[in-house]
């Protein structure tokens, strides 16, 4: 298990060595084969077959879901590879899979959000709520990026 600070930590130095805050970048250059398919009614999910790193998509998702779904499965493939030959199993609350589960949310809000971006709106008083349109993001990744940037206060 991962401590916030360590994802922290690991998507600044991700960010600092590949230049990017992008996932498709970001996958790129971390070799990671993406793979857009049908896949009903699961958005995405990683998988390492024979030493190479696959990450699916669903190809219904749009461009902003599927950043935000490709984001949280890079934080498995960077936080959880060792998981990933065997598949991930459903999560449940305080199962260790829902421990990564947390983990890969929380990687995917530190590498889509910035702690400017939160810094102003919350000068701003804007709620959750009006944070998550405003960035186009998930209202539950915007939650966990306040709830790490304030701990850093």
């Amino acid at each position: 298990m991962h401590t916030s600070a360590e994802i922290t930590a690991t998507v600044r130095k991700l960010k600092s060595t590949y230049g990017t805050d992008s996932p498709f970048a970001l996958a790129k250059a971390l070799r990671i084969k993406l793979m857009v398919r049908p896949l009903g009614g699961v958005k995405g999910f990683y998988k390492m077959i024979y030493r190479n790193a696959f990450i699916f998509l669903n190809k219904d998702l749009g461009r902003r879901e599927a950043r935000l779904v490709l984001a949280h499965e890079i934080g498995h493939h960077v936080l959880h590879k060792e998981f990933a030959a065997f598949g991930f199993e459903e999560a449940s609350l305080f199962s260790p899979a829902g421990r990564r589960e947390y983990e890969a949310n929380l990687f995917a809000a530190e590498l889509l959000i910035s702690d400017e971006e939160i810094r102003d709106l919350s000068a701003e008083n804007y709620t959750t709520a009006q944070m998550a349109r405003i960035l186009h993001m998930d209202e539950s990744f915007v939650r966990l990026k306040l709830d790490r940037f304030t701990e850093k206060i």
